[in-house]
């Protein structure tokens, strides 16, 4: 009986705005243009790739007290990004970083399945969540509970 083959699942990942990530040619583009989106999602597509990951942050970053520029500038929505790759490609997965701490499920369920339904059942959910009152405080939400510090009793 021979041995069943091992599969690759590769994702082409667009991690957002960042000291990392900006190209400081001119010629380079942008980032936050949806035509490098789709650039990156159809060449992903072309090549072979399950999936394209666009990733989220929920909260501005300092840099020696001061807030770091690119977030505010940068990130664009996650949801209508993919909706938006899911018109223009075919094939190719759409998954998606979205906080499960600081949004409501029901809001969370009914985005992600208008997402699937739009495309033809390509969409994923990268689930993270926050333990922390400064990410809810970006968000005008720093009355939620703590939920890591109820976790480990402080």
């Amino acid at each position: 009986m021979s041995k069943p083959r091992k599969q690759v699942i590769l994702g082409a990942y667009v991690g957002g705005v960042n000291h990392h990530t900006v190209w400081s040619d001119p010629e380079a583009g942008s980032q936050i243009d949806f035509s490098t989106f789709r650039h990156v999602a159809q060449t992903a597509e072309r090549g072979k790739f399950d999936f394209f990951f666009l990733a989220e942050g929920l909260i501005l970053r300092e840099r020696l007290g001061l807030i770091f520029d690119q977030d505010i500038v940068g990130r664009p929505d996650t949801l209508p990004v993919l909706a938006a790759i899911a018109a223009v490609t075919s094939h190719i997965g759409v998954v998606g970083t979205l906080n499960a701490t600081f949004n409501e499920p029901y809001e969370l369920a009914r985005q992600l399945a208008s997402l699937d339904h739009l495309s033809g059942g390509r969409a994923g959910w990268n689930v993270v969540t926050s333990f922390d009152a400064f990410s809810g405080s970006h968000l005008s939400l720093a009355a939620r509970p703590n939920l890591f510090n109820d976790y480990i009793g402080r």
